[in-house]
């Protein structure tokens, strides 16, 4: 499909190419504008993010794309926290505490992005092992 359709997208630059020219030898002017709509498409490709009980510290590398100029955010989904526990997510330099009720925001990204991030997690007190699981949504 993709083919046809740079197929059809030359063949029409060539006959403007070629319309140009013989209103050229006539002695006029001609211009055209070529516009092109790119679809947004992001990606984050990580492993879960696994933690076990007790106090410790998992870091990580994900791979993140994003072709969108107005930014995204990359979500954390957890399960609930219990009131004395305590998760630090670094994700490529920002550092956020995961919220208690498993959702939590752990980066506002500006702009096209594209390209491997590190990550890490330190935690206190987990009552039971944890997973994180990592998803991005366009702003």
């Amino acid at each position: 499909m993709k083919n046809v359709r740079f197929c059809g997208a030359v063949a029409l630059v060539s006959m403007v190419f070629a319309s140009s020219a013989a209103m050229a030898a006539d002695g006029g002017k001609a211009s055209f504008d070529i516009r092109v709509t790119v679809p947004e498409y992001c990606e984050i490709n990580a492993s879960t993010v696994l933690t076990s009980d007790g106090n410790g510290f998992a870091s990580g590398s994900v791979f993140e794309s994003c072709n969108t100029q107005e930014g995204f955010q990359v979500i954390a989904s957890h399960r609930p926290l219990e009131a004395n526990e305590a998760v630090a997510f670094n994700y490529a330099g920002e550092l956020t505490y995961l919220r208690d009720d498993g959702w939590s925001q752990v980066a506002n990204r500006t702009g096209a992005k594209f390209g491997m991030k590190p990550i890490s997690v330190r935690y206190t007190a987990l009552t039971t092992p944890l997973a994180i699981n990592l998803t991005i949504t366009t702003i």
